[in-house]
This record gives structure tokens, C-alpha cells and sequence, in this order.
């Protein structure tokens, strides 16, 4: 990403000095609500850090292992945060955290590149995927790795653990999704028709009849996926790429966050747009659907974090 300096230049005695501005803040690379919705927690480099909703005050900064964070999840009972991230070719980092005390608990480092994505398996198992290729299983209490699953060629930057609890969704830069089972860890099937890096996955919530994922590539197209019989149901060709997605309640729309800044709202049956609405400048890299309101957080280029409204109907 681009970053432009600016200073101030005086003329003293012969010379040119420039007077550099404050360095811009870092990207935000994912947002999750905390348990209740009553807060934002963003990641970057600059930490983890927590804001208030909805007038996004920033209450405090956490920090962490790693100076370069990447993924959020709140563990099943919401009292523990996995923080997913790492040292760039040398080290993937995993930190537990308490919550809401925020008290780091553990950190977990068995990766060889840094860890983009976690998921919780349970309130004794956590899931990540890294760089280096691999996804592990942790049992967290002995903070161990009770499995290793290899089948992707190229890192993996996203995860999906359905609801039967036996069937895990991965994809990542390979241009594939890869469909999991979760105790044998085998691939059951691969799924191939993006042709650039996925970004991100994202799993309907409730709904009748086969599971369904969602997933985004830098093709610029948001898939629908039924992966328990390996079935790319439909897709959407954006304008834009778009870098990460999430389902708005049970119904049939998704939200995506873009690389000019957008947020779209997709119509996920007949595969339109239905909504265009600007949230950022720069890139949007990560955003996340309130539990009760509705509304979206996004967060982006340089530390932005924004709250959208959306239309009520979509």
C-alpha cells in the first residue's frame, strides 16, 4: 500500500529541512464484536484495541506477542479472544487472551509464517492457518496440536468450521477451497473454480437443508458454495475486489468490504447488488455484522474503523 509523506519545508541558513508529519496508523486487518455488542475489537499492527459502540470511542489498547495480528475470534462462551498473527517467514503466533479482563493466557507459536485465520473448534479447541501452508488443531489445555491438516500449496488465509462440528472449510492463496474431516484430518474434496487468491469464507447462518459457504477472491467474485457435496451453487462478479465478507442475519444477504473502500450488500438468491454505499478511503479489509442492529463495522487503510448503516430493506 502506498503511503504518502508529507512535511513542511523552511529555508535556514542554506539548508532545506523537511519536517515529516506523524506516521499514518496501520491498516486494520480484522474486526469482531465482543460478546453483547457493546464493543469493537480491531486488529492491527498497532495491537488489538477496543472501541466503543456505536460511537467507536477507543477504550483501551491490548498488547500483544506479535507485531503483526491478522485474525479476531471470541471463543464459543465469549470469555476467551484468540488473536491470530506473527513474524513475517519466521514465526506464527496464536494468543489467548481472557475476556473482558483482556489478561493474556497463552501464546501458542508451532507455525512457520504467520497465522492469518483462526476458529474456534470449542471452549477446548482452536483451529489456525497460516502462511507456511498448514492448519493446526490445539487443545488448549495442554496446549498442545492434536492434528495437522496439509493439503493446501500455498498459504491459507481463511477458515470455516461447519455446524456439524466434523467438517472444516479452508481456502487461500492456492485459488481453492479445501473441504476437511475434522478428526481424520483429511481433505474430503477440493474446490477449484476461483482463478486468483481467496480472501476470505464465510458460513450462512441457520438456514434449512445443505450448509452454505460464501467465499471472496481477488477475481473480484463472491461464490456460493454447498460444501458437503462439492456444489458452487452461484456467483457474483464485482466491480471491485472485494477482501472479506460476512452474512447478514438467516436471510439470504451478505455484505462485503472492497478494495476502493465500499461496502456492497448482496442479494445472495439472485446474485445482484442491492446496495452500494462508500465507508472508507483506501481499502476496507475487514468488517463485521452487529448481533441486534443490524449495522456493519468496517475497517480499513490506515486505521479507520466505521460504522454503516444499512437500508432496511436490502
Amino acid at each position: 500500500m502506498n503511503r504518502l509523506l508529507h512535511g513542511t519545508a523552511c529555508l535556514l541558513l542554506g539548508f532545506l529541512f523537511v519536517q515529516p508529519a506523524a506516521a499514518a496508523e496501520p491498516p486494520v486487518t480484522s474486526v469482531v464484536f465482543a460478546p453483547g455488542g457493546r464493543s469493537v475489537v480491531a486488529a492491527s499492527q498497532a495491537g488489538v484495541q477496543i472501541y466503543r459502540w456505536p460511537d467507536l470511542k477507543r477504550q483501551r489498547t491490548i498488547k500483544t506477542a506479535a507485531a503483526n495480528l491478522h485474525s479476531l475470534a471470541f471463543s464459543t462462551d465469549g470469555k476467551r479472544l484468540a488473536v491470530g498473527g506473527g513474524h513475517p517467514a519466521e514465526e506464527g503466533v496464536v494468543e489467548i487472551f481472557s475476556w473482558p479482563a483482556a489478561a493474556s493466557l497463552k501464546v501458542l507459536s508451532k507455525h512457520d509464517d504467520s497465522v492469518l485465520a483462526v476458529a474456534w473448534k470449542d471452549t477446548s479447541g482452536l483451529l489456525s492457518a497460516s502462511l507456511d501452508r498448514e492448519i493446526k488443531l490445539w487443545n488448549l489445555p495442554e496446549s498442545t496440536v492434536t492434528h495437522s491438516y496439509k493439503g493446501h500449496s500455498r498459504g491459507i488465509s481463511s477458515l470455516c468450521l461447519l455446524a456439524d462440528g466434523k467438517t472444516l472449510v479452508s481456502a487461500g492463496d492456492d485459488q481453492s477451497l479445501r473441504v476437511w474431516d475434522l478428526e481424520s484430518a483429511q481433505v474430503v474434496r477440493s474446490l477449484n473454480q476461483h482463478t486468483k487468491p481467496i480472501h476470505a469464507l464465510a458460513l450462512r447462518p441457520g438456514g434449512e437443508g445443505l450448509p452454505m459457504v460464501a467465499s471472496a477472491a481477488a477475481d473480484r467474485t463472491v461464490r456460493l458454495w454447498q460444501p458437503t457435496i462439492g456444489r458452487m451453487v452461484r456467483y457474483i462478479r464485482l466491480p471491485v475486489e472485494p477482501l472479506d465478507i460476512a452474512w447478514l442475519g438467516n436471510g439470504p444477504h451478505l455484505v462485503a468490504c472492497c478494495v476502493d473502500g465500499h461496502v456492497r450488500v448482496i442479494d445472495g438468491d439472485n446474485v445482484t447488488v442491492t446496495q452500494d454505499r462508500a465507508a472508507i478511503d483506501g481499502w476496507a479489509y475487514s468488517l463485521a455484522v452487529h448481533p441486534a442492529d443490524g449495522s456493519v463495522v468496517v475497517g480499513g487503510a490506515e486505521g479507520q474503523i466505521k460504522r454503516i448503516m444499512l437500508d432496511e430493506k436490502k
